[in-house]
């Protein structure tokens, strides 16, 4: 993560997706070593509370040990706090940036899990300490490698004595529901998220859980009844009858119950990856010993040449090449479109390292677009930080063929990337050239050597390469011309 230091010079960049709290709002903002920094403004009232909150030791607590993001007040005298009081906000905050921004919708099932694990814990902690979080989405998590970070510290607010968890019905929407339907059902929760920024909710929900499946651990308390109470709700309002909000109480004894049973409930939940070429893909690759291993000399040499600060790894499997970029980055994002191969890669990665990869579920012929509000609530996943360096390994022939997206308009949108790229060429006698064509009437005429020597000459200056399997294959160190 880049420090908090350095004078603002640019102008405020308002968030797309921090519009929804009137209290506040973010602006992104790069210092002059070209440094994102992220800065909040605040009305009084919000910054009375963030700075009670500062104070409080379990939230310094929370803070040392990386669960929240490092956040503080700026000086309302400092060039960077009068940018923000310029546009009408009483004082100015700062967060530490996240190296690259995620959303839920590509995260494998373990960090979604690990995600509402790490709500849970900030929920209970604060409530002990006389604290509440008043949202439950998991837009309010970013990832520091493997590690979840909250960032979105406004939602603390204090506590009054027997207030309810507001939250409860957005905590099961958009992380326990989603957790549920693949657990129990196979159901790979990214796309509804994808498709339903807020989460999937009761009346939803239950539409896959008929029959015997209402009965599935968990099921009745947090989905079955909301429903049929919500269902209750709606026929009243159509009904004509007033439907008087009334003021909940909550005691604490019964919160922390809850908030215990749904950690239980969580933690007991699993997936079980199934095995694929993709998920075992360090056994099942088609080099020999010898030239995978010049295959894994060429990325690491020249990933330690050049040290990127934020690498992608497109294509990444289980990420055997994750791994070695990972050495000599600062973050590798590790993109793959089998839910199984990108779980086993985050499970690896959490617990015996390295601990600065961050696995994304993602088909990379549909990448995450812009959504939310204008577009611009949720930023497509190539609008958010441009990589330092790219890893295209085996992955282009598949672009081709499987996903049937032109040669000329891939390499064109990574010409757009405008950053170091490694790239392999699978050619047209490689087996797994041929086993992709097994079942096509189309041969790709445009897929051939020396087609594909032409369209990365148009494009980018070739600095290195390696043959590989004899020539079947083919390595190259790129830079955009």
């Amino acid at each position: 993560m880049a420090p908090m230091n350095g004078p603002m010079t640019a102008n405020l960049r308002s968030d797309g997706g921090s519009f929804k709290d009137p209290a506040g709002r973010v602006y992104r903002v790069f210092d002059e070593a070209g440094d994102e920094r992220i800065l909040r403004g605040l009305d009084h009232a919000a910054a009375a509370v963030l700075e009670k909150l500062l104070g409080e030791p379990f939230f310094e607590a929370l803070a040392a040990g990386g669960l929240v993001v490092p956040t503080r007040l700026i000086d309302r005298a400092s060039p960077d706090a009068k940018h923000v009081l310029a546009a009408g906000w009483s004082a100015a905050a700062e967060h530490e940036p996240v190296d690259f921004v995620t959303w839920p919708y590509e995260w494998p099932f373990s960090m979604l899990k690990d995600a509402a694990l790490l709500q849970l814990h900030l929920l209970e902690t604060a409530a002990r300490n006389g604290w509440l979080l008043k949202d439950a989405t998991p837009f309010n998590v970013q990832w520091a490698g493997t590690r979840p970070v909250f960032i979105d510290i406004p939602s603390f607010i204090s506590w009054e004595a027997g207030e309810y968890w507001r939250g409860y019905r957005q905590f099961c929407a958009a992380f326990l529901t989603p957790l549920l339907l693949t657990a129990h059902l196979g159901i790979l929760f990214q796309p509804l998220l994808r498709s339903r920024l807020e989460g999937i909710p009761p009346e939803e929900a239950i539409r896959y859980f008929y029959g015997l499946r209402r009965f599935k651990r968990g099921v009745p308390s947090h989905i079955w009844f909301p429903a049929r109470a919500e269902r209750g709700l709606r026929r009243r309002e159509r009904g004509g009858q007033p439907t008087r909000a009334r003021a909940r109480r909550q005691p604490r004894i019964a919160l922390f119950a809850l908030l215990d049973s749904l950690r239980r409930l969580i933690e007991r939940l699993s997936y079980t990856p199934l095995r694929s070429d993709w998920s075992q893909y360090a056994e099942s690759h088609s080099y020999d010993a010898a030239d995978f291993e010049r295959k894994k000399d060429f990325v690491l040499r020249h990933v330690a040449a050049r040290r990127p600060a934020l690498t992608w790894d497109l294509g990444a499997n289980t990420g055997v090449f994750s791994r070695i970029a990972a050495e000599h980055s600062g973050t590798v994002v590790a993109v793959e479109g089998d839910q199984d191969a990108s779980e086993i890669l985050y499970r690896e990665a959490r617990a015996a390292g390295p601990n600065n990869i961050i696995p994304l579920v993602m088909d990379l012929a549909n990448l995450s677009p812009g959504q939310g509000w204008a577009g611009r609530e949720r930023a497509a996943f190539d609008d958010r930080r441009r990589p330092d360096m790219v890893l295209c390994l085996a992955l282009v022939h598949h672009m081709r063929v499987t996903a049937n997206i032109p040669l000329t308009l891939f390499m064109d949108w990574l010409h757009n990337l405008n950053t170091t790229i490694i790239i392999e060429f699978v050619g047209r006698d490689d087996e797994m050239f041929r086993k992709l064509l097994a079942n096509k009437q189309e041969d790709y005429a445009d897929y051939a050597a020396g087609n594909w020597e032409a369209e990365l000459r148009q494009r980018f200056d070739v600095l290195d390469r390696l043959e590989l399997k004899g020539g079947l294959r083919e390595l190259f160190l790129l830079e955009p011309s």
